[in-house]
């Protein structure tokens, strides 16, 4: 396929983007030029904490020159001076300011030395303060001259540490500023002309592969069964993209496979499903035949000779009129429950129910079965149980299905418990009972659709009820399982959401 004109090709438009960063590197370098002329000037401004130290000092020295004047001005007439109080305040603050401004080397060890001086400094002053009477010697005035001068002079050496390193911070602010104008000049043009030629040549390194692989997609067809390799031309996110359609084409491919294998097994699953149904339909329609043949002939012989018979064939006549209309109920509800298993695929509304009024409702029935049959049935409900979310007409049937089950399967004498409580979030139920049990080769097949097994107990078949079970509490969002063993009884447990958990 020919390639079509395109009137603002993607070279061009990426060359066009990186101009906008060329004008950029242009403005700053006029910018740059500004700042680096203005940063000699600054140099007072950067060096501001020389300068802090430089004032602090010489407002020190005034301050002991204040207090040397005072000593001065008494000693010609031998009384005692009186010391000023505001320029010992001034000494201790400027001294305190050069301490928190040591920047320069040297600057460190004046301060300690100033400092060790200041601690004989002021107890001297403040021996002169409120003394009266005449001076017997001058030691201690003395004492303090000699000390204010050595104090004085290490200020001095401190302003002028801090004054030389301002006069040489200046002359390299100046040197720096100009080789930063001379730099600054060669940078940006070379800069500017890398990035023109990069960005030309980026844009036609990225323009290429994406118009190769535009160009394969464009010829492809989906469901042709072959589909092309790309070979990645780099590897940056063009390369990223390359690998992600040939990983696309990948799968494509393995599903134009198997599409035909998925679509003949869906079939084949719909088949046997349909089969099954049709085999359980007609397994219903044969168990029925059987006893309402013999349920006919039973009635028809009491019909017709009834007076002739015996009480004992009679009795007999009637036992198994008895065991055959208990068959034929138990197949009409294998039935019933067939076409109920079609209709739990239409959603309901919910309700929020007391789970503990529900299940004495619908088991008040089964209630008086289990008395009649002589089985004792135990509902145990835990105290302060919440409230759930559940549809109040399919729920129910589950309560009476599995407890039906215990108690058809459940000899007189038995025990059947029927436990609800909470855990965490989750409301569980277990029903557990004393009868003739599962076989184990039945478990993992009990909750299978449309599936028959061999005669259980009285009623001849387990039919289609768990599965209804199954589906109503996988619909409410939670689980059941079974477990059981011949003879010892079958325990059925299962979990629905309660208040606050998802799918609730």
């Amino acid at each position: 396929m020919s390639e079509r004109a395109v009137r603002y090709p993607i070279r061009f438009k990426i060359f066009l983007v990186g101009l906008i960063p060329t004008a950029a590197l242009l403005a700053a370098a006029v910018l740059n030029n500004q700042y680096l002329g203005a940063l000699g000037a600054s140099a007072e401004q950067i060096l501001s904490q020389n300068y802090k130290s430089i004032r602090a000092g010489q407002e020190a020295r005034k301050a002991m020159e204040q207090v040397r004047n005072a000593l001065l001005e008494k000693a010609p007439v031998g009384a005692w001076p009186d010391i000023p109080a505001p320029a010992l305040t001034r000494l201790a603050d400027n001294l305190q300011i050069c301490r928190e401004n040591i920047t320069e080397t040297g600057e460190e060890e004046l301060i300690a030395q100033l400092f060790a001086g200041y601690r004989r400094y002021l107890p001297l002053a403040a021996s002169f303060k409120g003394a009266t009477g005449p001076r017997e010697g001058n030691d201690r005035v003395a004492d303090f001259m000699v000390l204010t001068t050595e104090m004085v002079d290490l200020i001095d050496q401190l302003v002028t540490v801090n004054e030389e390193a301002m006069e040489r911070a200046e002359q390299r602010t100046r040197q720096l500023a100009r080789r930063a104008q001379r730099n600054a000049a060669i940078l940006f043009g070379t800069a500017i002309a890398a990035i023109l030629a990069l960005s030309y040549f980026l844009a036609y390194r990225i323009a290429r592969p994406l118009m190769t692989l535009a160009h394969t997609l464009s010829t492809t067809k989906e469901g042709s069964g072959v589909y092309p390799t790309v070979a990645p031309a780099s590897n940056d996110e063009i390369g990223f993209l390359t690998e992600a359609f040939n990983r696309l084409f990948t799968r494509l491919e393995i599903h134009d496979r198997y599409r035909d294998d998925i679509l003949a097994a869906e079939k084949e699953k719909v088949r046997r499903s349909e089969e099954a149904r049709g085999k359980f339909m007609a397994d219903i329609s044969h168990q029925l035949k059987t006893p309402m043949t013999s349920l006919a002939m039973g009635v028809g012989m009491l019909h017709e000779r009834g007076q002739a018979l015996g009480p004992e064939t009679r009795d007999k006549l009637i036992a198994t009129a008895h065991d055959d209309c208990t068959r034929l109920a138990a197949l009409i509800n294998e039935l019933v429950d067939a076409s109920r298993l079609e209709a739990l695929s239409r959603p309901r509304p919910k309700e929020t129910l007391d789970v503990g009024v529900v299940i004495r409702e619908c088991l008040a029935p089964l209630q008086k079965q289990a008395d009649a049959k002589g089985v004792a049935l135990d509902i145990d409900i835990a105290a302060g149980l919440r409230r759930v979310t559940i549809d109040s007409f399919r729920f129910p049937w589950v309560i009476t299905n599995l407890v039906g089950n215990a108690l058809r399967y459940t000899d007189p004498g038995g025990r059947i418990q029927l436990k609800v409580y909470r855990r965490g979030l989750r409301c569980y139920f277990e029903c557990r009972d004393t009868g003739s049990g599962i076989d184990p080769a039945y478990l993992p097949h009990i909750f299978d659709r449309y599936t028959q097994f061999s005669e259980r107990g009285k009623s001849g078949t387990i039919g289609l009820g768990l599965a209804i079970v199954k589906d109503i509490i996988e619909q409410h969002g939670g689980d059941i399982k079974v477990h059981s063993r011949p003879s010892h009884g079958t325990s059925f447990i299962f979990w629905i959401p309660g208040e606050g958990e998802e799918g609730a």
